[in-house]
């Protein structure tokens, strides 16, 4: 599985160090005062919840999966599974005074997390900001499941459903006039989004032209990729487009799959 974790493990917020290694057939101990992120090493969808909980300073561990293996506790608690319905990845666990629960599908657990800690509000005060903000991550998301996946099997670049989207999102900044789409810093949407812009950065491993070609058909957006990059919270769930290029690399020997 390429860079995917081979054994299921958890540890605290930020410290790999206390990984305490494999979990064996039993589930991790209940939870009490903390967020419990179930992930996939490299997944993207899970990349959009970890930017979520670092912006709004939550108390979360996660654990790390490997689809090929998942636990059976896992698969059982999954609410999916109860719907007969693949397991999907990322899931939330969240502590209630009736037992945990588990929300699965990123935008939905992104959502809840912006509503459950009101510091730092990540979606538009204004009701109809908010409905634009949530037609583009649905643009986005049909992007996602079709062209932008491509790099995990071919590399490809520039197809036309990827130009015509980052057209729209070009605009959409020149409208807005502000570093982000959310004003003076990132909000849902450029959270949303920057998963799978981080990782088209992985392309000037394979042309640093033809990327570069690409970005200046874009300054707004390549601007915001810039600023982006320079935020706190981006920076700490980062990696750099060597480690993507390799990642893919070796996936595409795989059947990697994404999950929502």
């Amino acid at each position: 599985m390429g860079s995917v974790i081979a054994k299921a493990r958890y540890f605290r917020e930020g410290n790999p160090s206390d990984a305490p290694g494999g979990v064996g057939v039993l589930p991790p101990p209940v939870l009490h005062d903390r967020l419990r992120l179930y992930h996939v090493h490299m997944n993207p969808y899970g990349h959009r919840v970890l930017l979520i909980l670092d912006a709004k300073r939550a108390p979360y561990e996660i654990m790390y999966l490997d689809p090929l293996k998942l636990p059976s506790w896992f698969v059982q608690k999954n609410p999916r599974h109860y719907l007969r319905l693949p397991v999907k990845i990322p899931v939330l666990e969240t502590p209630t005074g009736h037992g945990d629960k588990f929300l699965y599908e990123s935008v939905v657990i992104c959502d809840y997390l912006d509503e459950k800690y009101a510091r730092n509000p990540l979606h538009s005060s204004d009701p109809y900001v908010k409905a634009q903000d949530r037609l583009l991550i649905e643009r986005f998301n049909e992007l996602i499941k079709g062209s932008l996946e491509c790099f995990d099997t071919n590399f490809a670049f520039g197809s036309e459903q990827i130009l015509q989207t980052m057209e729209v999102f070009e605009k959409e900044l020149a409208t807005r006039g502000a570093t982000y789409f959310s004003g003076n810093r990132p909000g849902m949407l450029d959270y949303m989004i920057w998963p799978w812009i981080e990782r088209l950065y992985l392309l000037r491993c394979v042309n640093q032209k033809k990327f570069d070609e690409k970005r200046n058909m874009f300054p707004n957006f390549a601007d915001w990729g810039d600023q982006m990059q320079l935020d706190d919270v981006v920076k700490k769930h980062a990696s750099s487009p060597s480690e993507y290029f390799e990642y893919y690399k070796n996936a595409r020997a795989h059947s990697m799959g994404y999950y929502l």
